[in-house]
């Protein structure tokens, strides 16, 4: 028979478990959401790169 402190003891294990179970979901939630800024700032900064280049060919291509 489980004594008083033994049940305290898996009530507050129980509980342990719980809060990381919902802290490790809020942390894979937020590293998705930085994945996907990531994936947007990477979009953005091929589009800036290739936007660049086009101009840099075009003044070549116009001067020459």
């Amino acid at each position: 028979m489980a004594t008083e402190t033994e049940r305290e003891l898996k009530r507050e294990l129980a509980d342990e478990r719980r809060e990381l179970t919902e802290a490790v979901g809020s942390l894979r939630e937020e590293l998705g959401n930085v994945a996907a800024r990531g994936k947007k700032l990477g979009a953005a900064v091929g589009a800036a790169t290739g936007a660049a280049l086009v101009a840099r060919l075009l003044l070549r291509l116009k001067r020459g």
